[in-house]
């Protein structure tokens, strides 16, 4: 059963709250789509998801968050059925501004995304925890960053295309130091 509240009922451009539907097939707009079928229920606008609605795949997948002419836009969370989950600001469907991931294996990325990849500054957490706080591009380390092993060792210093390369310090627990230039991630001595 659909439950409308009618705002404004001399505006021609209705808008529609509280609505209910059941979608069966993928609703596809501008390229960007929701292949798994399954249940929407939040704001409308000329018959597409608009404004803030959650929408609840038959896998179990749910994002809860804002819309703009059905693509996940604004703030929002996704909860993925396999235990990923991403809260942060999307655009046109995909990650896009600050936002925070975490696996169901304990690794996370706190930081900025563009088109769906980390790009800007973020923070990264292995599982075993490694820690990597820095730059990134393009889904890779790549600037100025601090890789920090759970076993004490540091590096700081450059990266491109998620190597160390370039200048950078290597930091042992023992207290060892290394200063000097990275070549596709080894030691140029």
């Amino acid at each position: 059963m659909n439950k409308f509240k009618i705002e404004n009922p001399k505006n021609h451009e209705l808008n529609v709250i509280c609505v209910k539907a059941t979608l069966s097939e993928a609703v596809i707009s501008n390229e960007h789509h929701h292949s798994h079928s399954g249940v929407y229920e939040g704001e409308r606008k000329d018959g597409k998801m608009h404004g803030f609605g959650t929408y609840t795949y038959t896998n179990g997948t749910k994002y809860v968050g804002y819309w703009k002419e059905n693509m996940m836009h604004g703030e929002g969370v996704l909860i993925w059925a396999s235990g990923e989950k991403y809260t942060g600001s999307w655009k046109d469907d995909e990650k896009h501004g600050y936002g925070i991931y975490t696996w169901p294996d304990g690794e996370s990325y706190v930081g900025y995304w563009e088109t769906d990849l980390k790009s800007g500054q973020g923070i990264y957490t292995w599982s075993d925890g490694d820690v990597y706080t820095g730059d990134w591009i393009s889904d890779l380390r790549q600037g100025h960053g601090v890789y920090v092993c759970n076993h004490g060792d540091k590096y700081i210093g450059q990266w491109v295309n998620d190597l160390r390369h370039g200048k950078g310090m290597y930091i042992e627990a023992n207290g060892e130091v290394f200063m000097g230039e990275y070549k596709e991630d080894e030691r140029i001595e």
